[in-house]
């Protein structure tokens, strides 16, 4: 799976920066490393790009961490971010003239001018098996170029080697899918990865493309505790019982609103159950939310399904780390960077 033998996947948040670095070990994957870099300020704006030098000094802090031959790194944007669009191509263009169509395609209905923008396309399954189409269905993927260079530029003055830009809710469905396969977990699952501020509820139905959506909902709704003392995105003050089912019945009814339109859109791939990742994880009531839901829930624990050494072992007994969900997922797309 792994051309290189140390990948690293970072997840830039508003708060804090985490890196998680795999290694192939034999059969397994092993978890190698991982940190985080608690941000004094938020180094990402309204408009998804970052300040670069102190988006640049917490890169450093986190290198520090890090094996000595972990150099590639694999980043997420958030999908906000992201512009999506699913176009038809002719069958017969060349690669020239591919990027052209999808240029022309695109500034049709960007905010923003084409130029501007950083491109990414690829052709998806043709549902059809009879003789070969005039046109094929391409997802396309564009971003503000700042949104991406900002990023990169960081990961290049740190002496790191950035290989691939992905979607935030790409990570999440990654490890979904490793954790599930590890697990024997059958059937459709989501993920609801709850931060400091915002959840996202993410789907990959069998045979579509990735749902997803991003819900002004996270651990602030906790009334009277102080999050701004946390190390990362959980509260790592103790919160009361009452406390914990409130915020589990708010969690509730945001993703009701949530489940009623994924449902209607994708009747053919109703859900069995939830993951539960992110920060929030700790506050949740588990077997509350599957009563409130009539759903599966289990708790995704990003780093249970890799191999350690005992000394890793130590440490991760000492909690979730479920807000590593995404730099997890990041790391794992890495095994298939070229």
């Amino acid at each position: 799976m792994f051309r290189n033998p140390l990948t690293i996947g970072i997840d830039i948040g508003h708060h804090s920066v985490k890196a998680v670095v795999l290694r192939q070990k034999k059969a397994q994957l092993e978890l190698a490393a991982f940190a985080e870099v608690v941000l004094p300020a938020s180094v990402v704006n309204e408009q998804h790009s970052v300040n670069t030098p102190a988006l640049l000094s917490a890169i450093r802090k986190l290198k520090k961490s890090l094996p000595f031959g972990a150099k590639n790194v694999v980043l997420a944007l958030p999908d906000s971010a992201v512009i999506s669009k699913v176009i038809q191509l002719d069958t017969n263009l060349s690669d020239d003239e591919s990027v052209f169509a999808v240029e022309q395609a695109l500034s049709a209905s960007s905010p923003f001018p084409i130029e501007e923008l950083r491109l990414d396309f690829f052709p998806l399954a043709s549902q059809s098996f009879s003789q070969p189409a005039q046109t094929q269905p391409v997802q396309v993927f564009a971003a503000r170029r700042e949104t991406v260079d900002s990023r990169v530029d960081a990961i290049r003055k740190a002496k790191l080697n950035p290989k691939v830009v992905e979607l935030q809710t790409h990570a999440l469905l990654w490890l979904e899918e490793y954790v599930a396969e590890q697990q024997n977990t059958s059937g459709q699952w989501g993920v609801v990865n709850i931060g400091k501020t915002r959840t996202e509820f993410c789907v990959k139905p069998a045979g579509g493309a990735a749902y997803h959506r991003e819900l002004a909902f996270g651990c602030q709704a906790l009334q009277g505790v102080d999050l701004q003392k946390s190390e990362d995105d959980s509260p790592r003050i103790s919160i009361s019982s009452e406390q914990a089912e409130q915020f589990t019945k708010q969690l509730v009814d945001t993703l009701k609103r949530q489940l009623q339109l994924y449902n209607s859109t994708h009747p053919r791939a109703s859900l069995q159950g939830l993951w539960i990742a992110g920060g929030g994880q700790s506050v949740v009531v588990k077997e509350m939310l599957e009563r409130m839901l009539g759903l599966d829930v289990k708790l995704m624990f990003p780093f249970a399904s890799f191999e350690r050494d005992q000394k890793m072992d130590m440490v991760i007994d000492q909690g979730s780390f479920s807000q590593y969900a995404v730099a997890a997922g990041l790391a794992l797309r890495g095994g298939d960077a070229s």
